[in-house]
């Protein structure tokens, strides 16, 4: 076991004249995992037939609403890297548009991605809890793929441990918070995928983000921040378990504003917008 990990580094390979890296063939098998588990769970809720706005949904409006939230996605999760690392591209602004150098941040294309499909829910007037509840544990399981891809590029960087699974960079042995995530995020998706599968009241795409955001604040006390390429903290906290302390206020803030905004269901017919 020692050192294995450290071992399973891969950037990627050759594929005739294209090389293919593995952080970006990961997160396109997330996005066409999670497009293809939304299908299936829409097909779900339609055949349990509780939800007359289902009548609304068909598999082409997912499959091209998906295509464009993909791009949202790409884009917050840019936006926020540049705003995240301004120092660096103020001393090389072309840098913004080397997107195949990396420099993503999750919470960007979170952000992103919660506030396109709320705006497109609003323009087509149909729900943005059953939206939400669409994807749920599809975003699940398509961002445990892409974490995968971050592990096998060890682009997180943990604080040193002597644990058995521990790998071996810049001289000494660490954590890997991407492995403990895609880890977290697979149990959290086949715990939501079993619930959905039983008669219920509540809708679980909001438990979705909060057990994700309770989780990924914890986990990121695992990671590094005294080397370079470290996460940059503030408080001691990093930037990312900022947003998931905001994340959990805003959500309990509303939840206060409209209890009713959990419910799967209203009048047996539709789901709360």
């Amino acid at each position: 076991m020692k050192d294995f990990f450290s071992h399973l580094a891969f950037e990627g390979f050759a594929f005739g004249p294209i090389y293919i890296h593995t952080w970006g063939l990961a997160v396109a098998l997330g996005f066409l995992l999670a497009i293809r588990l939304a299908g299936a769970k829409l097909k779900l809720l339609k055949k349990n037939g509780r939800i007359a706005e289902l009548a609304l949904f068909d598999e082409k409006i997912i499959l091209n609403f998906s295509f464009n939230l993909i791009f949202a996605i790409l884009i917050g999760s840019r936006l926020l890297f540049i705003v995240e690392e301004w120092p660096v591209f103020t001393k090389d602004f072309r840098a913004v548009f080397r997107i195949w150098e990396g420099g993503f941040s999750l919470f960007g294309g979170v952000i992103a991605a919660l506030s396109y499909g709320y705006w497109w829910a609003r323009k087509n007037k149909l729900s943005f809890w059953l939206l939400g509840e669409i994807f749920t544990p599809a975003w699940i399981f398509g961002l445990a793929i892409g974490r995968t891809g971050c592990f096998f590029i060890h682009d997180h960087l943990g604080k040193p441990t002597d644990l058995p699974w521990r790998m071996l960079i810049d001289g000494a042995y660490r954590h890997e918070p991407a492995l403990y995530e895609a880890i977290f995020l697979i149990a959290i998706g086949f715990l939501l995928y079993f619930k959905q599968k039983k008669k219920r009241t509540k809708n679980i795409f909001l438990l979705s983000l909060l057990f994700y955001v309770f989780g990924r604040f914890w986990l990121d006390f695992f990671r590094a921040e005294e080397i370079a390429g470290g996460d940059s903290q503030w408080l001691n906290l990093t930037f990312a378990q900022w947003i998931s302390l905001g994340t959990v206020m805003i959500a309990f803030l509303y939840y206060l504003k409209d209890k009713k905004c959990l419910l799967f269901l209203k009048n047996n017919s539709k789901v709360r917008r």
